[in-house]
């Protein structure tokens, strides 16, 4: 098991480096997305530093970005052809996304690390969240770039800032439920869970595309963004207190 899952990581990564390698990145893109990345993981690393799996939770995550991006782009053509186009990134990215990366949660804690507890779970998809933030992140850059706002430098900037104010942990959040259903032996649930909740950040702002003249799905999508917001930050604390009243590794570990 062990060896299918480096030849799995290997093959999304593949995947994502050709993914990447077509992306219209301009330079001011692509600075944003490395140095995003280089704050993020950086910080990932330092604060989860004495917990298992966390590195190969990021690699996996952001192994799996590209492949995400790639099959949610066939995605919009299936919802196309079945007169769904409007629910937009709501109608197949949640599913996709977090099957993929509930898939490295599983394999890194069966094959790679032997978890003491629910929070050794919970810090891996955690960790697979914020790689495949990277990653997404850095195709965001890109196309809102060169795409959306019409710019270089303030193209970057504006995607940076709106790309950090709808909560670039929300995916941690989302692996992080279904990781904690694995430890509970309900993975089903709790991905059921995680994708529900992923779906209803998604929604709004597909269908603010769809009805273009309604303020509704504007003020609904800003509520949904604070409400996750609140309870990422409550997920921080609880994680702290927990981990912090958690029996110290032994020796021999």
């Amino acid at each position: 098991m062990k060896y299918l899952y480096y030849l799995l990581t290997l093959g999304a990564l593949g995947t994502t480096i050709l993914h990447y390698a077509r992306e219209p990145f301009l330079p001011a893109s692509v600075l944003t997305a490395v140095i995003f990345g280089a704050v993020v993981v950086s910080l990932t690393l330092f604060f989860l530093r004495r917990r298992p799996g966390i590195a190969h939770g990021m690699v996996w995550g952001f192994a799996v970005s590209g492949l995400a991006v790639e099959i949610n782009t066939n995605m919009t053509h299936l919802l196309a052809r079945a007169g769904l186009d409007w629910l937009g990134a709501a109608g197949y990215a949640p599913l996709n996304e977090e099957v993929l990366k509930f898939l490295g949660v599983v394999l890194i804690c069966t094959c790679v690390i032997r978890p003491r507890s629910w929070l050794d779970y919970v810090f891996v998809g955690v960790a697979v969240g914020i790689g495949f933030t990277v990653g997404e992140n850095a195709t965001a850059f890109a196309r809102m770039t060169v795409d959306n706002l019409d710019s270089d430098t303030a193209g970057a900037l504006g995607a940076g800032v709106i790309r950090l104010a709808s909560n670039p942990l929300s995916h941690s959040l989302f692996t992080g439920l279904s990781a904690y259903g694995l430890s509970q032996k309900q993975p089903v649930r709790w991905l059921i869970a995680a994708i529900a909740v992923h779906v209803t950040k998604n929604l709004f702002p597909s269908l603010s595309a769809a009805f273009d003249d309604a303020i509704w799905p504007l003020l609904a999508g800003m509520v949904v963004v604070v409400a996750l917001w609140v309870a990422t930050i409550r997920g921080i604390i609880v994680l702290r207190r927990k981990a912090a009243t958690e029996p110290p590794v032994p020796a021999h570990a």
